[in-house]
């Protein structure tokens, strides 16, 4: 699943949280929530999960399209 980095900052930005919070709230490393935040690339369920409950959002709305 590609990340969406986008949404995520988004979501970041509703909830008023940064980069660190985030780790802290979802309970993921610092350099996870970095990655997921602003490098993107591909992501694992159980990471979209812990993100999208921590920012009160659908994990699946942090997910890109599949083409």
């Amino acid at each position: 699943m590609r990340i969406n980095v986008q949404a995520i900052r988004m979501a970041m930005a509703d909830a008023g949280v940064g980069v660190n919070q985030l780790a802290k709230m979802a309970g993921i490393s610092q350099g996870t929530a970095v990655r997921y935040a602003t490098k993107g690339g591909n992501g694992s369920a159980p990471t979209f999960y812990k993100i999208g409950r921590a920012l009160n959002v659908r994990p699946s709305s942090l997910v890109l399209p599949m083409d």
